[in-house]
């Protein structure tokens, strides 16, 4: 289920795509059977309507088959036999052609069919003479898929009588004038030629519209899956980015939430040391701080109570008292400010900005920081935000999770720092909300760098 919620699109986008092929299975199966409900239509039509083919005979493609034997190789044979009908087709495709469209224009189908030689053996030969299929005849245009419309085989047997005339010559003498006299004479000698041939022949069609008939009978149920598809996309984008704009005001309360708690600290800190102050000695200084710090106080629960926040912009005077407060709780530390702006208002927000330095600089302090510089440079794209100080460092390897919410620093791998670790995390948030980048420069025992730029 913690998976489920890390990763919703990917999970929906394979419940999606076994929905989409689901889905894709069912409407090929429909194109499967509709397209076998247009053949066994047109093949009834083909079955039951009688049709004179009697124009086809002119092929007389049988009697280019008997002469199959008068050429030395079968290749001379075959290529003789396919120029024999494809002049003949060539000379018949047109005539069949409209003599279909003639017969079958009721039915709204686009037939096209030829019938193909399969296969000759010449039984008085015993050899296999046609192996290949050879087109008879074929309308044109010629079919694309051939559907097997009827298929047949036979045996045909042709008997041939040729006549040869032989001249004898017949020498007689006679025995009373010893004349020789030459007496020729004719005859006639047939002789019969008989060959024998096992033909399979078959005759294909075809529905040259068959596209444009699933198109017109089955683009209602496609558009309507394709609609219930699109829905469900729909209904779950709008359902996610719902889910994602709850998800972040959940967030923003915890984290606001986490904020306010975790700056709460610094105020009521000044305000116990200024009450220890006032009980030794009356002092304006003191009773200034302390209102400074209730007004801080009172502005931390602005986030809560106003749509105007936002709108709230920090200025240079109060990034000048919001530092001098550290300076007076923390009088032991050296400190070095350069404050360089534009304008006196800055582009951001006074409370993010007074988060972003209150908790690099209670960063520094927590881990040993004496000397702390703070750099506030404005220029007309950006404002840079630099935090250095000579505390403890950060290891290279615990620098890429100081970010990490609740995450904190171990020293000799003992937590002995006191903090939620919440610090650097909303600093991060902030940075992000204004599109910013955040980098650390920093090695153990050479202090940190922090550098914000917004």
């Amino acid at each position: 289920m913690k998976n489920l919620r890390k990763h919703p699109i990917l999970y929906f986008s394979l419940l999606f795509v076994v929905l989409a092929a689901i889905q894709s299975y069912f409407l090929y199966n429909t194109v499967l059977l509709k397209k076998s409900e247009i053949k066994r239509k047109a093949k009834e039509i083909f079955e039951k309507t009688t049709v004179d083919y009697s124009f086809l005979e002119d092929t007389r493609w049988d009697e280019s088959l008997y002469l199959w034997q008068e050429f030395d190789s079968k290749a001379a044979a075959r290529q003789h036999f396919e120029t024999e009908m494809k002049l003949k087709n060539d000379s018949l495709a047109k005539e069949l052609r409209a003599y279909v469209k003639q017969q079958y224009k009721e039915s709204g189908l686009e037939l096209a069919f030829k019938k193909e030689l399969l296969s000759v053996y010449d039984n008085t030969n015993n050899q296999q003479i046609v192996s290949k299929p050879i087109v008879i005849y074929t309308t044109n245009p010629k079919p694309i898929e051939n559907y097997l419309l009827s298929e047949s085989k036979w045996e045909s047997t042709q008997s041939n009588s040729t006549t040869e005339t032989q001249r004898d010559t017949l020498n007689t003498k006679s025995f009373d004038d010893k004349i020789n006299i030459a007496r020729t004479y004719e005859k006639s000698v047939s002789k019969i030629d008989e060959r024998s041939y096992v033909i399979q022949q078959a005759i294909y069609y075809d529905i040259l519209n068959m596209n444009t008939i699933l198109f017109k009978e089955l683009w209602g149920l496609f558009a309507v899956s394709i609609f219930i598809m699109i829905m469900v996309l729909v209904l779950y984008f709008q359902s996610y980015k719902k889910y994602n704009e709850q998800r972040k005001q959940v967030l923003l309360l915890h984290d606001t939430i986490d904020n306010i708690s975790h700056e709460f600290k610094t105020p009521l800190a000044t305000l116990k040391i200024a009450s220890k102050q006032i009980q030794k000695a009356y002092s304006t200084e003191t009773l200034t701080l302390m209102d400074r710090q209730i007004n801080r106080l009172e502005h931390l629960l602005k986030p809560l109570n106003t749509e105007d926040f936002q709108n709230n912009r920090a200025t240079k005077k109060q990034i000048v008292e919001f530092i001098d407060d550290y300076k007076t709780l923390y009088p032991n530390i050296n400190w070095e400010i350069s404050i360089e702006t534009l304008t006196d208002e800055l582009p951001i927000n006074v409370s993010d900005l007074e988060t972003i330095l209150g908790n690099l600089i209670d960063n520094s302090i927590k881990y040993g920081g004496k000397n702390i510089q703070i750099s506030i440079f404005q220029n007309e794209n950006a404002l840079r935000i630099d935090v250095i100080d000579d505390g403890i460092g950060i290891a290279m390897n615990e620098q890429k999770y100081i970010f990490d919410k609740y995450y904190r620093v171990p020293i000799n791998n003992i937590h002995s720092v006191k903090g939620l670790g919440v610090g650097l995390y909303l600093v991060s948030k902030i940075v992000e909300k204004y599109h910013g980048t955040i980098q650390v420069k920093s090695s153990l025992g050479k202090g940190c760098h922090l550098s914000i730029e917004l």
